[in-house]
Parts: C-alpha cells; sequence; structure tokens
C-alpha cells in the first residue's frame, strides 16, 4: 500500500512518499447489538439468532480477530439464567468456537465492559475451513435480561495461500 507521510517533507512540501504491507493492517468495526437482538440470540437457529460482526472476506481470505470488547448498557431485568456469550464462524455448534464469555451479564446490573478472550474452544475454532466465513456472534440459550451493547471487533482479513 502506497501512504504519504505528510510529516516527512524530504520528498516534496505535500510529504514523502511511503510503501506500507498490507499484513500489518488491523481495522476496528463497531456493532450494535439491541436487546431484542440478545433476546433472540441462540446456538443452532436461524439467520436471526446470531449477530454478523465481519461479513464474509470473500472466496480465499478468513477473519483473523484480534480482540473483542463489548461495551454493555443495562436497562433492566436482570440476568439470572446462566447464559454463555461465543464468537466464531459456525452459530449452529457450541462446540466450536474463537471466544466464549461464561454466564454473559448474570446477576448484573450496571453498565458494564467485557473484553472476551480469542482462545477457542477445545476441539478448535471450527470444524472444516473458515475460508470465506462471516465471524458471527450467538450464545447458548436465549437471554432474558435488558440489556444491549456496542460491540468493537478489530481483526485482520487474511489472504490464504
Amino acid at each position: 500500500m502506497m501512504l504519504v507521510d505528510v510529516s516527512d517533507t524530504t520528498g516534496s512540501a505535500e510529504g514523502t512518499s511511503v510503501k506500507m504491507d498490507m499484513k500489518h493492517v488491523l481495522q476496528t468495526d463497531k456493532i450494535s447489538i439491541s436487546n431484542a437482538e440478545f433476546l433472540s440470540m441462540r446456538t443452532g437457529g436461524g439467520a436471526s439468532d446470531f449477530k454478523t460482526l465481519v461479513t464474509a472476506p470473500g472466496s480465499g481470505f478468513m477473519i483473523l480477530p484480534v480482540n473483542i470488547t463489548m461495551l454493555v448498557t443495562y436497562a433492566s431485568a436482570t440476568q439470572t439464567a446462566a447464559v454463555n456469550l461465543f464468537a466464531g464462524y459456525d452459530p449452529t455448534t457450541a462446540t466450536y468456537y474463537t471466544s466464549q464469555y461464561r454466564n454473559f451479564m448474570r446477576n448484573i446490573t450496571t453498565n458494564s465492559t467485557f473484553t472476551l478472550p480469542i482462545i477457542g474452544a477445545t476441539n478448535g475454532i471450527h470444524s472444516a475451513s473458515i475460508d470465506n466465513l462471516p465471524l458471527v456472534m450467538y450464545s447458548s440459550l436465549n437471554f432474558s435480561g435488558g440489556f444491549s451493547a456496542d460491540v468493537y471487533v478489530t481483526y485482520k482479513i487474511q489472504k490464504i495461500f
């Protein structure tokens, strides 16, 4: 990628051209999840039962998540059931995932911040290739609490070679 460093005027008064390798580029997206979306979220459901964090990157590319941070806004109705929150590539199973937060928002009655560790399940992050798969968020059961969240996902799109 060609960039112009405006702080370096050795090349011209407007700046100096510099190269940057794309392998160093990270991106952060903000995704909002409403209370209604949390209430309908669950493993193994249909298309409305998970939230897409990063859309499929195209054939020959994969999404490599670096960090997932959630700013949760508590509204009402405390979450009392033990529901696990997942980020991964396959919302039909709780066996394979990239990140998990056990008992998400359970008995929490204030606004909270969560960082979901990128760890993967015991069996790996997916049962097949993650070529051209979206990164999605889903849960082990439906939530019952009253909260919403802004999710900040930092990731890299990697060419498979």
